[in-house]
């Protein structure tokens, strides 16, 4: 896990630790260990340890203590491990307890070892971004993981869409595209009718792709900004670089539900963008992308 040196300066650390132990319940365990790395502990200077209890707990967090004397650690007492009501120690270990027939300390010291490294590893393996070690890279890891999925589905690229447009509706919808190929053309005495020659030197195919069509309410982004730049700038940060490892044909329409601004004959009005004045009221669409999306 990463070590995170930075420490609180305009409040005293006593204060931030009794803080921190009473708001336990309000800790997802990923945030815990980001606060606890930002105070300066280290990795070597946490310890977990699981709740010796036989009935399920409301929370994952049951204790946080901080120790300075004889050395400085935090003990993270959890509703997890050896101990906890889903352990798999068998019912024996605690059937001994219960009859008083073990030394509770040595026994807890005894377990508390096994306990310590397995939901260390455990926690290792959920938040992998804390674990440097194993992952070099995590975007590299984070883009591995993406091309595993089939980007090329309509489902993949209408979840694809959704996180990266969540402020808009969209629809993926299968189509065909026309494609120019180059082509042998016809040559007297040399070319065998019915085989790939044809009239001139290029032909057009139906290529199977997907069309995106994303929906918005107002033609400016809640910042002030027109929609086709925004929806133009997020393609070429976030969807282009993940579909180009596959290959697509790929459609992107936007289509404003309501528009306010009218087009007129002056510097700050754009034909094409601004909808033109008239007695049919229909939806203004506005063509983003059209194109082959694949490796340079």
């Amino acid at each position: 896990m990463k070590k995170n040196t930075a420490r609180q300066k305009d409040v005293h650390p006593s204060k931030i630790e009794a803080e921190v132990s009473r708001r336990k319940h309000d800790f997802d365990m990923i945030s815990l260990l980001r606060l606890l790395f930002f105070m300066g502990y280290s990795p070597e200077e946490i310890t977990f340890k699981s709740y010796n209890s036989l009935s399920s707990q409301a929370g994952l967090i049951k204790k946080i203590q901080f120790q300075h004397e004889p050395f400085r650690n935090v003990t993270l007492t959890l509703n997890m491990g050896l101990l906890s009501a889903q352990s798999t120690l068998p019912s024996y270990f605690q059937k001994t307890i219960d009859k008083g027939m073990i030394n509770l300390r040595s026994f807890y010291l005894f377990i508390g070892y096994f306990d310590h490294s397995l939901i260390y590893k455990f926690f290792e393996s959920v938040y992998p971004e804390l674990n440097l070690n194993r992952l070099g890279n995590m975007e590299q890891t984070k883009s591995n993981y993406i091309q595993m999925l089939d980007l090329r589905s309509s489902a993949t690229l209408n979840w694809l869409f959704k996180l990266v447009f969540p402020e808009l509706e969209n629809c993926v919808e299968k189509c065909s595209f026309p494609r120019r190929v180059d082509m042998n053309p016809l040559k007297l005495g040399h070319t065998v009718l019915g085989g790939n020659a044809v009239f001139g030197d290029k032909t057009s195919i139906a290529i199977s792709g997907r069309k995106v069509t994303l929906f918005c309410h107002e033609e400016l982004t809640p910042q002030g900004h027109p929609w086709p730049s925004e929806i133009k700038k997020r393609l070429k940060k976030e969807v282009f670089p993940l579909l180009r490892t596959t290959g697509i044909d790929l459609q992107v329409t936007l289509v404003i539900k309501s528009q306010k601004q009218w087009v007129k004959l002056n510097r700050d009005s754009f034909l094409g963008y601004d909808k033109i004045r008239g007695n049919h009221d229909q939806y203004k669409q506005i063509k983003i992308f059209k194109g082959y999306v694949a490796s340079p």
